[in-house]
């Protein structure tokens, strides 16, 4: 049978797609989605109803079915916003919407597969003169196809071929310290074999969790998806070092190959064993190794063991994931880099660590940026090809808001090496966060998903990208299960927090789940600023200065501090002190980028706009230029800015184009942070733009779909809306929700769901 959707024939027999005559390359797994869509398309089709039929017994994650979804819609020539050939219904499944033409005729068929043939350049003359060897040629064909893909489903093999994972080894010197060693090895290794390119290499952050496992080898490889394992141990006894290793087919559980290395302990023994490990690997699973990755293998990053050591021990500390464990790992490295101002790797790491304090201890931005950078220079300098270099790279010129840069970065990193999953985790937090690309980043995580299946804290972040995309069920059971495994996962509590605020608007739980995070990781500047907030929503104000005033007390010269200060004095009515404090944040920060909306509002109020505007010419130049570019990243900040030139009475040409691009770049949803439609941006946009009757439907429809808070209730932007009755009436649902939250949560405290110990916080 043939479906026809527009120009897109979908032929059942063979599993292919064509358009206009021409084959259109798509994964067998998406195909088989589309089929199965479109025979069942007389009714919604549920997500797992598509994880039993089509991948009966196989451990299939909901963001690769969301992945199918996309491919399928991209090769159907439709989106995720469109909709116009697979219809998603949010929690409960797809249905096949498109109009589609039944075509029966065996002869179209052939005339496809003919002309498929004639646009193949390795499609001979002779054999195109021969149809009917070339008939019996594509029937073969689809035979082998069908039992190879027969084979695959068979075997479970839904992962690439040239795949492997590197076991924790085992530490088989007598002084249990030596444990660090024994790791620091197993992660150089597992880093040198990632460089294989044709082989995908799991991450050793999910390897890890199989130490002193007791599960089969077959098992494992199912888990991890990988064809093959490597084990093995190390000793170390005085100057001599001993490593033992064995590769291990994961389907028959059968040795490949097997080696012990016995040499005097020099840097240089060790780096030439982890060398010839992997090109034996290499050679064992058939991969052809260029010269360019053989060079990169037989680097050898240090020759001094005293640095080597401290190194290693670094690593060991930063996986504590504490923030003193952090501090240990930078001492550790700037010990490494004084024993050899040569190594390299060092430098991107500690530049690494230095950039993570942004977020993880609150420091400010400029200040670890400005210690990052030399470091970053002085590793490429150094040595140019190393991937976690591009990818500290990356993050340097993300907190610069270079974002180009960044994206550049990033994909050097991937290129130097495709099994880096941290390159794909950072590069998918740029498109989360910064660029709001959410298709892009649920993308890039999940495929850093894959590299490093078992990392939770990966699995957090792709959570929060599906949160964003709007796939709450999804993001759900992912954070549900991290819960179940490792109650004291604080991270795990943020995502639900959101899951609840933005996917159930249930504000009582999401400050529940806050509570939880809190009391596992009370020192985190930004999830107090973010549980004060939460609780503005609520109309709990003096709950909301308390966590406020916490928040800065963790980290009071930070941008989220003066936040923190400048919320605390807007919930106070002392607008002129606020205005103050968010002249103080540098940009719209990563961790709350509404600042410079607020700065805005706090300057309409005090009559401060030349300052304002001053202020936005510094941090957002770009906005100022005649076809600025405003797109889901910055939209927000260019609404305040045609709302300031407005009101000053300035350039009425520029804000109106401003407003005009805002409007657009909102129409995207987006779940989750600034950009999401709690923020109810369209309604400010239409109020700016003097369209009451539009302003009140976007407001209607963001009541309508269940939110509700404190703050859209009492913003002075809605006045022009005060005498509609609609509005009134709508202002009265949300004040019913509000009072109904507030009951909840007034339970949960009487249960004792929400005690944490006391805090002790300064005054603003």
């Amino acid at each position: 049978m043939i479906y026809r959707i527009g120009n897109i024939d979908v032929d059942t027999v063979n599993l292919c797609l064509f358009k206009n005559g021409s084959r259109i390359s798509l994964e067998p797994q998406s195909i088989d989605l589309i089929v199965y869509l479109i025979t069942n398309r007389k009714r919604l089709v549920t997500r797992q109803e598509l994880f039993d039929t089509l991948w009966a017994g196989r451990d299939t994650a909901d963001a690769t079915l969301s992945n199918h979804i996309k491919n399928a819609r991209q090769a159907l020539g439709d989106d995720g916003q469109r909709q116009g050939v697979i219809k998603t219904l949010h929690g409960r499944g797809y249905q096949f919407v498109a109009e589609i033409e039944e075509i029966t005729d065996t002869s179209y068929l052939d005339d496809q597969k003919r002309n498929f043939a004639e646009k193949d350049p390795l499609t001979t003359a002779q054999t195109r003169n021969q149809p009917g060897l070339f008939v019996l040629a594509i029937a073969c064909l689809a035979i082998l196809a069908t039992l190879i893909f027969s084979l695959i489903k068979m075997h479970d093999n839904h992962y690439p071929v040239k795949s492997i994972a590197v076991l924790p080894f085992d530490n088989r010197s007598n002084l249990e310290e030596d444990e660090f060693f024994t790791d620091g090895i197993h992660d150089d290794l597992t880093t040198q074999i990632s460089k294989i390119h044709e082989l995908k290499t799991i991450s050793r952050t999910s390897v890890m969790a199989y130490r002193n496992t007791e599960k089969n080898l077959r098992t494992i490889g199912n888990e991890l998806g990988v064809n093959a394992i490597l084990e093995g141990g190390v000793q170390r006894a005085g100057d001599q070092i001993r490593i033992n290793v064995q590769l291990i087919d994961t389907k028959t559980d059968t040795h490949l190959w097997a080696k012990s290395y016995t040499r005097k302990l020099t840097v240089e023994n060790i780096f030439f064993i982890q060398s010839e490990i992997t090109e034996s690997i290499a050679n064992e699973l058939q991969t052809v190794l260029t010269r360019e990755q053989r060079e990169n293998i037989e680097k050898i990053p240090t020759r001094n063991i005293a640095a080597l050591e401290a190194y290693f021990l670094a690593k060991a500390s930063g996986r504590k994931n504490t923030t003193e464990g952090f501090q240990e790992a930078i001492a550790h490295l700037h010990q490494a880099i004084s024993i050899d101002p040569n190594f390299a790797i060092a430098y991107a790491e500690l530049a690494s660590y230095y950039l993570a304090q942004i977020y993880w201890a609150g420091l400010p931005a400029e200040q670890q940026i400005a210690v990052a950078e030399p470091l970053i220079e002085k590793a490429l300098q150094l040595d140019d090809t190393i991937s976690a270099t591009y990818v500290a790279l990356g993050d340097f010129e993300t907190n610069k808001k270079n974002y180009s840069a960044a994206e550049r970065a990033f994909d050097t990193a991937i290129k130097l090496n495709p099994s880096n999953a941290d390159a794909f985790y950072a590069y998918g937090l740029l498109n989360l966060w910064s660029l709001r690309n959410i298709p892009k980043a649920v993308s890039l995580l999940t495929t850093a998903k894959e590299l490093n299946p078992k990392d939770d804290k990966l699995g957090e972040t792709l959570a929060q990208a599906l949160i964003a995309s709007g796939q709450f069920n999804e993001a759900r059971r992912i954070v549900e299960d991290i819960i179940s495994r490792k109650p004291n996962y604080a991270a795990a509590y943020k995502s639900l927090c959101d899951i609840e605020f933005y996917g159930g608007h249930n504000i009582a739980d999401a400050i529940r789940a806050f509570h939880k995070n809190i009391e596992l990781d009370p020192g985190v500047p930004s999830n107090s600023l973010y549980l004060g907030w939460t609780y503005i929503h609520l109309d709990e104000t003096e709950m909301a200065k308390r966590w406020l005033r916490h928040s800065l007390s963790l980290s009071p010269q930070s941008d989220e501090a003066e936040i923190a200060r400048a919320l605390i004095h807007e919930l106070n009515n002392d607008y002129d002190e606020a205005f103050n404090s968010y002249l103080k944040v540098s940009s719209d920060t990563l961790l709350f980028p509404q600042a410079m909306f607020f700065l805005m509002k706090a300057g309409l109020r005090t009559n401060r706009l030349d300052e304002a505007i001053q202020h936005y010419r510094h941090v957002y130049p770009e906005l100022f230029q005649a076809d600025a570019r405003v797109d889901s990243s910055n939209f927000a900040s260019a609404l305040a800015l045609a709302r300031l030139l407005n009101e000053k009475g300035d350039s009425e040409q520029h804000s109106r184009y401003l407003l005009n691009k805002s409007l657009e770049a909102a129409q995207v949803e987006i779940y989750g942070g600034w950009s999401s439609k709690e923020n109810n941006w369209k309604t400010l946009i239409h109020l700016a733009m003097g369209d009451k009757p539009a302003a009140l439907t976007a407001f209607r429809d963001v009541v309508n779909s269940g939110i509700y808070s404190n703050i859209l209730i009492n913003d002075p932007d809605y006045t022009p809306l005060y005498d509609e009755p609609e509005f009134q009436k709508l202002i009265n649902t949300m004040n019913t929700r509000l009072k109904n939250e507030r009951v909840k949560l007034g339970e949960m405290a009487a249960r004792g769901e929400l005690n944490l110990p006391e805090i002790q916080a300064p005054t603003p």
